[in-house]
């Protein structure tokens, strides 16, 4: 089992695309969160404001798609939380983190190279375990690049950084990292149950871009009509709570974490299930 992991997590980062996503999102990040007060200042940015305004909350078309917006405070600092969580609700972390899970889980299926492995375990839901937890390293080296660009990013623009307590910091930031390890584990299990990265790479972008949500929201309407007065659908998701969990979310703690085990259970038991159970090609 130890070998199976420590070989998941060498192969993890040989693989070119793991620092390729890396560097792309860290450097991105730190342009954006550095050159924002330039974006803010674009007619662009002003009709965009006022187009988002005027869309109705009820309209899950125009919702569709995916937008972070920065807001400094009234004298030109940054709020920390604010920043990371900002992205993060936006589900920019969450499509990261997908697209990687994808390329991870799906490399030795598409390759043949599970092949040479899978028949000499002595059980295979140590494979999903290992791919599990390789995920998991990824998601975390991940939102420490994020949170170290999007710092710098701030303090290169010639801007200050007001710091919520400590405890308050640890809190959102342990469950959002959390809830996107999560999410890389469902879709993971996505990956081994399709075993075809591009849906499985479709599947995730929908996720991300609120396609999904959008759904979930036609859906919403309709058990309503049906008498489930208070139907959401997305109160249930990982994606959805990763949306809805910010700096004044602890309210919803205890239910987020629930709904997180849920899926973890699911996530793993049937992943173990169908990989133990099909043909590993």
């Amino acid at each position: 089992m130890l070998n199976m992991i420590r070989m998941e997590l060498y192969r993890m980062v040989r693989m070119k695309s793991f620092w390729v996503i890396i560097f792309i999102v860290g450097f991105i990040n730190l342009v954006t969160v550095a050159l924002n007060d330039m974006v803010m200042e674009t007619p662009e940015y002003q009709q965009a404001i006022e187009a988002s305004q005027s869309i109705r909350e009820d309209d899950v078309v125009a919702n569709i798609g995916m937008g972070v917006s920065l807001t400094p405070n009234e004298d030109g600092s940054y709020n920390f939380l604010e920043i990371i969580c900002g992205a993060a609700k936006g589900m920019v972390c969450a499509l990261f983190v997908g697209i990687f899970t994808v390329i991870f889980a799906t490399a030795d299926f598409n390759s043949g190279y599970i092949k040479n492995y899978g028949g000499a375990v002595k059980h295979r839901y140590h494979m999903v375990i290992a791919k599990g937890i390789g995920v998991m390293v990824y998601t975390i080296f991940f939102f420490a690049v994020f949170i170290a660009s999007s710092t710098v990013g701030v303090l290169i623009s010639d801007h200050s950084l007001v710091f919520e307590s400590g405890s308050k910091i640890f809190e959102v930031l342990t469950v959002q990292a959390f809830l996107h390890i999560v999410f890389g584990w469902v879709i993971m299990t996505l990956c081994l149950i399709v075993r075809n990265n591009l849906v499985s790479m479709i599947i995730t972008s929908c996720i991300a871009l609120h396609v999904f949500a959008a759904l979930y929201s036609l859906a919403d309407k309709g058990l309503k009509k049906l008498g489930w007065k208070k139907a959401a659908i997305s109160d249930y998701t990982v994606s959805g709570r990763i949306m809805q969990y910010g700096t004044e979310s602890k309210n919803i703690l205890v239910s987020t974490l629930v709904v997180a085990a849920v899926f973890i259970v699911l996530s793993f038991v049937l992943g173990s299930l169908w990989t133990t159970r099909k043909d590993l090609v």
